[in-house]
């Protein structure tokens, strides 16, 4: 059993399989308790939400009327090209459609059927989460490292969001996870597919071609420059055809989000200075709130401080240059309404979580890597506050209530 122990402690795809099998298992039991078995419950389709009607029989509601973001790319994933009329039943056509790396997946294992979209959804927001787990683990394996802080991974907050309400943030943070480790190890065979699907994941994934090519440029190194911005064509072709199918008023939304540099303000530190109150709760409950999202934020300002403080000791340079693009993200953000729930805001800016832990690893001195994952676990005090009830219901099935 010795031997056996010993030659698993080194191998990254079985701390892999350890989180693909922890995430599915939460699920599961998740399912059971709160959605009454219904897979579906974990998309969060609210019981105002408009579906198409081959999908209502299929679908469990959930009790607060809008439901939350991961019901779009359920649509999207049950009809990837939109051409079965899916764009009138998305919040925002534009901004979900083209965010279509995990819908197309789940469509593709599914062979196009809808009854087979929630199965196969849900295990590629697991397999992700494996593909992070196993990158990260990579990295700790090739510093020097204890390879069970691989699993350091869970604690990035789209993670165990993701898990929770099948948000497609997961994929971006986990391919992000693989960049690092491609460029930290020199082993870049496969990095244009890393980075091209990046780039389709969400529209801050084009971030990791830029810091490629920047970093390539910078190292004089011109053609790998130019291979490592061409990882941008497929997203940018998506989104040429989005343009041809989607109809003019889906895009007169526009292509940059809102929150993206409203104003000449710092909208983290002034939602820091003013927490959102909770009206309807009482006073102890309000207090406990505002104190967990003080918390939150300090913890995300924190972890940028930390970001700028290893950027001189961070390598190799392309990680270095994609913190540095991560944390402008992060100045850009300057609507306060951006910074209302770490639920929301700590998902764009998730990679730059994913960064600090794989440059931070590379350290003689383990404190930076410590003091990431402690400042991690702050940020998701709050994340876990919003699971509550789910834990809840996950707690008295197991106990037989």
């Amino acid at each position: 059993m010795e031997r056996i122990a010993d030659w698993l402690h080194n191998r990254p795809w079985f701390r892999a399989i350890f989180a693909l099998l922890l995430v599915l298992a939460w699920q599961a039991l998740t399912v059971q308790a709160n959605y009454k078995g219904h897979w579906s419950g974990l998309f969060r389709v609210g019981n105002a939400a408009p579906l198409p009607p081959r999908l209502e029989p299929t679908t469990f509601r959930n009790p607060h009327p809008r439901g939350y973001d991961g019901q779009f790319y359920r649509l999207l994933a049950t009809d990837p090209f939109l051409l079965r009329g899916t764009a009138a039943y998305l919040d925002s056509p534009l901004l979900r459609s083209r965010r279509i790396l995990m819908p197309i997946l789940a469509w593709a294992l599914a062979a196009g059927q809808a009854k087979l979209i929630d199965g196969t959804y849900v295990c590629v927001v697991a397999c992700f989460v494996a593909l992070g787990v196993y990158c990260l683990t990579k990295i700790m394996i090739l510093y020097g490292r204890h390879p069970a802080l691989g699993l350091l991974f869970l604690l990035v907050p789209a993670v165990p969001i993701a898990v929770d309400s099948m948000t497609i943030d997961i994929s971006l943070v986990a391919l992000t996870a693989c960049f690092a480790y491609q460029v930290a190890s020199g082993k870049t065979r496969g990095l244009w597919w890393t980075l091209a699907a990046a780039s389709l994941s969400r529209e801050t994934g084009v971030l990791l071609p830029a810091a490629a090519a920047i970093g390539a440029l910078l190292e004089r190194a011109p053609r790998k420059a130019f291979l490592w911005a061409t990882a941008t064509l497929p997203a940018l072709l998506w989104c040429a055809y989005l343009y041809r199918v989607l109809p003019a008023s889906a895009l007169q939304e526009g292509f940059i989000p809102k929150w993206f540099i409203p104003g000449p303000t710092v909208g983290i530190l002034l939602r820091a200075a003013d927490p959102l109150p909770y009206p309807l709760f009482g006073a102890n409950l309000q207090f406990v709130a505002r104190t967990l999202d003080f918390i939150s934020l300090g913890a995300t300002i924190a972890l940028c401080v930390l970001g700028i403080l290893l950027l001189r000791m961070m390598r190799p340079l392309a990680m270095q240059v994609a913190t540095v693009l991560f944390l402008v993200l992060v100045a850009a953000a300057t609507d306060q309404g951006f910074w209302i729930t770490p639920y929301g805001y700590a998902r764009p800016i998730a990679p730059l979580f994913v960064l600090l832990l794989a440059g931070a690893s590379g350290l003689k001195r383990q404190r930076h890597l410590l003091v990431a994952a402690v400042l991690l676990g702050l940020l998701d005090l709050r994340i876990f506050a919003e699971m509550q009830t789910q834990a809840i219901g996950v707690l008295r099935l197991v106990r037989g209530g």
